[in-house]
């Protein structure tokens, strides 16, 4: 979801060359509300939701964006929901774009839907790992930065991860230094441990200094400078909210008062790793 929100085309690009969809031609897109409300008491989220348009600022086609780890057979209904309410709003044809970690997970996401219905199908583009092509041609990271980047998080665990460091490189360069920290953050924070202590060997080696985010390097001369757990604690905490500031999640005052209060620094790292990929703020404090 974090790099949909950097690169809304990326949504396109996966639905035009993972799944062969004709895309309708487009100027620009915007996020849209990700709340489906129904007639009774009760309101649906989605992860995400982009409206295309055209140049005369017409909506020319919908996209929503899920991410399942695990099995939830209601999800036939409540994707469902999700695209017939898009369509009707905005009288577009709308895919449904669902990222499965797992190879298993996903086929069985398929046969549920393979069982049909009755007036009302769905068919939604259902992807994962496998599916998204190792990006180690330095051009095409160039042209699709945040491909580069879900492309090595999806090849993590393999053993020609390496190759594509180069790629992932000239990525974060051709962005602006603020999506290159945020991109940064989303790699380290899906990498496994061993890729993630190669790639950033790779980076220290290449560049020539310690290439860490932003933050990171402010909550080190702020420890450095105040020598406290406390004070460090105090940066790590505006780190976490400046994140979440910047990624556009909303944050409820009693959450901000939590963060600002929190004095355990394992306890910040593990929010800050989560902010930087997290959905929603519950994602991040794990309600």
């Amino acid at each position: 979801m974090a790099l949909t929100k950097q690169d809304r085309d990326l949504v396109a690009f996966l639905l035009m060359k993972v799944f062969d969809m004709k895309i309708p031609v487009y100027a620009h897109a915007h996020p849209h509300a990700t709340d489906v409300r129904v007639l009774v008491p009760r309101t649906y989220h989605a992860d995400g939701v982009l409206v295309y348009y055209d140049a005369a600022e017409k909506p020319v086609f919908a996209a929503v964006m899920e991410v399942q780890r695990g099995w939830d057979p209601t999800k036939r209904r409540t994707w469902q929901l999700y695209v017939a309410q898009l369509e009707a709003e905005l009288n577009v044809d709308t895919a449904l774009l669902v990222y499965c970690p797992d190879s298993k997970l996903a086929r069985r996401y398929l046969e549920l839907f393979d069982s049909g219905g009755m007036s009302l199908s769905l068919r939604p583009f259902i992807f994962t790992p496998d599916d998204v092509p190792l990006v180690v041609d330095v051009d095409e990271a160039r042209e699709h930065p945040s491909l580069a980047v879900l492309s090595a998080i999806c090849h993590g665990d393999h053993a020609d991860l390496d190759t594509a460091f180069p790629a992932l490189m000239e990525a974060m360069r051709a962005v602006t230094p603020d999506q290159a920290v945020l991109y940064y953050d989303i790699v380290l924070a899906g990498l496994p441990v061993a890729a993630r202590t190669r790639w950033e060997a790779f980076m220290t080696t290449t560049v020539g200094y310690e290439y860490r985010s932003e933050l990171l390097r402010n909550l080190a001369a702020q420890h450095e400078e105040l020598g406290e757990v406390r004070g460090e604690a105090r940066g790590e905490a505006r780190a976490v909210l400046t994140l979440l500031k910047a990624r556009g999640l909303v944050v409820p005052d009693e959450i901000r008062e939590e963060i600002i209060a929190c004095t355990d620094l394992a306890q910040l790292d593990s929010w800050l790793l989560r902010a930087a990929t997290a959905a929603h703020i519950d994602d991040v404090m794990r309600r």
